[in-house]
């Protein structure tokens, strides 16, 4: 499966840990940018408060659930580290988004789809409800990080899901696209870097789609 990460180049060091260590940062999912990150309704039912007493079930509304936001730092499980990826690498927000402006690139990665860490974001109209029972007993945290919300559907996003800083991509990058504006003084210094060793692309804008294609492959000699 492939996907891509999209980088700024405003901090190349952390661009260049990628290519030449080969590795993905996760990052603490309270540093991510959507403020509604591990959010859910945390469901409970009143009726069990008062045990099996049915007197006391009709006078609480038996079967009654109560709905209240919960974030999943409140769970032991919630120390879960995140890597987004997206399985789209032509839309136009996304280049603006998350690789400044189209200044920065975006490398294309062979992932494999059985990997269990790999999870695809299910995007949703409004929150999800779990329990305290099926969070201690079930998905936890893992399951609340693959849900957002139907706003962010156009990223077409994946989701490494780890409790581990980096998530290694050993032998696993097979491209870099420069954006439409990266700038050419960068574009020269990435390719004295790493330009013998993975093929780099330039991109271009579709008029008609306002999408961003492939171009030019401009080290003809390198190949993964």
């Amino acid at each position: 499966m492939i996907l891509y990460k999209y980088r700024s180049l405003e901090h190349l060091e952390y661009t260049l840990d990628i290519l030449f260590n080969e590795r993905l940062h996760c990052a603490p999912y309270e540093k991510l940018n959507d403020p509604f990150e591990g959010i859910f309704l945390s469901v409970r039912d009143i009726s069990r408060a008062f045990g099996a007493s049915p007197f006391l079930a009709v006078l609480s509304g038996a079967g009654m659930r109560v709905k209240t936001p919960q974030s999943i730092s409140t769970l032991s499980s919630g120390d879960k580290r995140v890597c987004s990826l997206s399985a789209t690498a032509t839309d136009v927000r996304m280049w603006s988004h998350y690789a400044n402006g189209h200044k920065g690139i975006a490398i294309e990665i062979d992932f494999d789809e059985a990997d269990e860490q790999l999870h695809e974001v299910e995007y949703v109209n409004q929150l999800k409800e779990h329990s305290g029972a099926t969070l201690l007993g079930g998905p936890g945290s893992t399951e609340i990080l693959r849900v957002k919300s139907h706003h962010w559907d156009y990223e077409k996003e994946y989701r490494i899901i780890s409790k581990e800083e980096y998530y290694s991509v050993n032998k696993k990058i097979k491209g870099v696209y420069f954006g439409l504006r990266t700038p050419q003084l960068m574009q020269e210094m990435l390719l004295k870097s790493f330009g013998g060793t993975i093929p780099v692309y330039t991109t271009k804008l579709n008029a008609k789609t306002i999408k961003i294609e492939l171009n030019n492959q401009v080290n003809k000699d390198a190949s993964r």
